[in-house]
């Protein structure tokens, strides 16, 4: 007697990995550019670009990369509330870019782009068969 055994893959897995991953990249560069920011205050660059506040962008850019790296690692433990999560930055991300069109049109495209690949992701092959 055989036993046959057959696994059953999700259709878009490699969909929800790939918008976690982004999700998770995006926190690192948040986290590293809330460091930098941080460690700069009280500079030239800080006084001349940013009119001495600095350390309130560093703390934000901080906490914000601590959320999306949180919800990129959530999303790969298949937590509904991170779906929402992912769903909504992706949402802001590519409206907020739609600003920096004209000054940096290639990087705004790009970055349009992969916020909304993102939500793709995780509206079609992500939501519907949680359990609610």
């Amino acid at each position: 007697m055989t036993s046959s055994t057959t696994t059953v893959r999700r259709p878009g897995r490699g969909w929800v990995a790939f918008a976690a991953i982004l999700l998770m990249v995006a926190g690192a560069m948040q986290f590293l550019d809330g460091l930098w920011a941080i460690r700069t205050q009280d500079t030239a660059v800080d006084a001349l670009f940013w009119n001495n506040n600095l350390e309130a962008w560093g703390w934000l850019y901080l906490i914000l990369g601590i959320g999306l790296l949180v919800t990129g690692a959530c999303i790969f433990r298949r937590a509904p509330w991170a779906y929402g999560v992912g769903i909504f930055v992706g949402c802001i991300g590519a409206v907020l870019n739609i600003f920096w069109i004209f000054s940096y049109p290639l990087a705004s495209v790009l970055l349009i782009t992969l916020n909304l690949v993102v939500v793709y992701a995780l509206t079609t092959y992500g939501v519907d068969d949680l359990d609610y």
